[in-house]
C-alpha cells in the first residue's frame, strides 16, 4: 500500500494540473490490468508457493526505476534544489520534443524564490499556531467534513476490495470471475473522468453509491440457477464502486483547505484502510448472512 501512494504522488507531481484526473484514471486502469494479469498467472500457476514467487520475483526489476524515473520537480523545489528541478524539466521537454525558453526558466527561478520565502513564512506561522487537531475542532465545517469523509472511505474500500475478494466465490470459473470483476472496474474509472467535470462531484458519488447498493442487494436475493444475471449484477456493482473510488480522491481533496489538504486527506485515506482490513473477513460473513436470511 505504501508503494501505491508513493507512485501516485510522483505521477501526480510530474504531470501538469490539466492532466491529473486523466493520470489518476490511467493509474487505476493499470491497477486493474495488474489484477487481470494476476488472475491469468494464478490460473496457470495454482500452487500458492509458486504463485507467490511468480508474482514477486519480477518486482526485483523495479530497482532500475532508480535510474529510469525522475524525481518529482515539486519535491526538488520544496527542498530548495532548484538546479535539479530545472534539469528534470529540461529532460521532460526534450523527451516530448519541446524546448524550454529562457523566459520560462526565469519564471521558474522567480517562482522558486517566492516559494522559498513563502515556505519560511509558513514555517514561522506553524511554530506559533496550535496543533492541527485543535484547529479542526475550532471550525465546525471542517470538523464535520473530517467526520463524514472517513465514512465514505471506509465504505468504499470495504465494498471495493470485498467485491474483488468474493469474486472467486461466485458460481463458474473462479479465475474468469475474478478477471471479469477486475475488468469491470476500468470503465468505472473513466466514467468518473467523464462525469465529474460535467455533472459535479456529489451527484456522481450519490448515484454511483445507490447503483452499487441496489446491485448488491439484488444479488443477495437472486434465486439459484441465475448465474448469468447474478454475474451481471455483480459486475455493475463493481463498475459503480470503481466510479466512486476515483471520485472520492478528487472530492475529498477539494473539501479541505489548501494549507492542510495533505494532512487531512491522509487522515481520511488512513481511516479508509479500516475497510481494507475488514474486506478479507467478508467470505466468513457470507455464511452468517445466508443463515440469517
Amino acid at each position: 500500500m505504501a508503494l501505491i501512494f508513493v507512485y501516485v504522488f510522483i505521477v501526480m507531481e510530474v504531470v501538469g494540473p490539466k492532466f491529473r484526473v486523466l493520470a489518476g484514471a490511467s493509474m487505476n486502469t493499470f491497477f486493474s490490468v495488474g489484477q487481470i494479469t494476476m488472475g491469468l498467472i494464478a490460473w496457470g500457476v495454482p500452487n500458492w508457493r509458486n504463485l507467490t514467487l511468480a508474482l514477486y520475483i519480477p518486482q526485483l526489476l523495479t530497482i532500475f526505476y532508480f535510474w529510469l524515473m525522475t524525481e518529482s520537480v515539486r519535491w526538488y523545489m520544496s527542498k530548495g534544489r532548484y538546479d535539479e528541478a530545472e534539469s528534470v524539466l529540461k529532460t521532460i521537454a526534450r523527451v516530448n520534443g519541446k524546448q524550454l525558453s529562457e523566459k520560462s526558466l526565469e519564471a521558474l527561478r522567480l517562482t522558486s524564490e517566492e516559494e522559498q520565502k513563502n515556505q519560511e513564512l509558513l514555517k514561522d506561522q506553524r511554530n506559533n499556531e496550535p496543533w492541527l487537531i485543535v484547529l479542526v475542532f475550532r471550525h465546525k465545517r471542517i470538523l464535520i467534513r473530517c467526520l463524514v469523509s472517513p465514512v465514505w472511505w471506509i465504505t468504499t474500500t470495504f465494498i471495493y476490495y470485498g467485491l474483488s475478494i468474493n469474486a472467486v466465490n461466485m458460481s463458474g470459473n473462479r479465475y474468469l470471475n475474478y478477471m471479469a470483476v477486475s475488468a469491470a472496474q476500468i470503465p468505472g474509472y473513466w466514467t468518473a473522468v467523464l462525469l465529474l467535470p460535467r455533472v459535479g462531484r456529489k451527484p456522481v458519488l450519490i448515484v454511483a453509491f445507490w447503483i452499487c447498493a441496489a446491485c448488491q442487494i439484488g444479488y443477495i436475493f437472486m434465486p439459484e440457477g441465475q448465474a448469468t444475471l447474478s454475474l451481471v449484477l455483480y459486475l455493475i456493482g463493481t463498475y459503480s464502486i470503481a466510479t466512486v473510488m476515483t471520485s472520492i480522491y478528487v472530492y475529498t481533496a477539494e473539501l479541505y483547505p489548501t494549507r492542510y489538504r495533505h494532512s487531512l486527506f491522509a487522515f481520511s485515506s488512513m481511516m479508509g484502510r479500516i475497510g481494507s482490513i475488514l474486506a478479507p473477513l467478508t467470505p466468513a460473513l457470507v455464511r452468517i448472512v445466508i443463515y440469517l436470511l
